[in-house]
């Protein structure tokens, strides 16, 4: 897929703020929804294929990551540059609406987590 082939699955999907910026798209489900984006990165082989990603600020207990992998497939919880994110394989249009449902679950999660370290944090 290329750039505007990403960001036409993204429109078309009905995702908002679109926009792209050195060959990253970003995008939200919803106008109020956190913002996630759209990278290549290596396939695994030796070439490239684009993954989803949303970044939260938050370091969720390594119990909690391994019961979401464990559960949901491909869609991986991990820890990116210190912070919690949901990534995904996006092959073509196709996993989008599973990526939104994910996404909206996943931001429960992470909003969750985020107020069980209150005690420790002082937030």
């Amino acid at each position: 897929m290329t750039l505007d082939e990403v960001q036409a699955a993204f429109l078309a999907a009905g995702f908002c703020g679109i926009e792209a910026d050195q060959g990253v798209v970003y995008a939200r489900i919803a106008p109020q929804a956190p913002e996630f984006r759209a990278e290549l990165c290596a396939d695994g082989g030796e070439g490239q294929a684009w993954r989803l990603v949303l970044p939260w600020n938050v370091r969720p207990p390594q119990a909690a990551i391994a019961a979401w992998n464990a559960l949901m497939g491909a869609a991986r919880m991990e820890i990116l540059a210190g912070e919690a994110c949901l990534v995904m394989p996006f092959p073509d249009r196709g996993v989008l609406i599973r990526w939104a449902a994910l996404a909206a679950e996943a931001e429960v999660h992470f909003i969750r987590w985020r107020r069980e370290r209150r005690p420790a944090e002082g937030m």
